[in-house]
């Protein structure tokens, strides 16, 4: 693959088109295909933004009682 082939998209801007798996920068329609059913990739890859999010425990830690 030649440099002039490769492409850099920042994963705030990268949306992943549905119907032909195409990754694309547009968040309106696929630089591939034309359709309109992209997914921001941001809201699924971004780990700084799950490990935030996750940091809290969304169960308390009960000990447990021996019979």
């Amino acid at each position: 693959m030649t440099r002039d082939a490769l492409q850099h998209i920042p994963l705030a801007g990268a949306y992943l088109c549905q119907d032909c798996n195409s990754v694309g920068n547009s968040a309106m329609h696929c630089p591939a295909c034309a359709s309109t059913v992209v997914l921001g990739l941001a809201s699924v890859l971004n780990r700084e933004q799950a490990a935030t999010a996750n940091s809290v425990a969304q169960w308390p830690w009960i000990e447990a009682v021996a019979a």
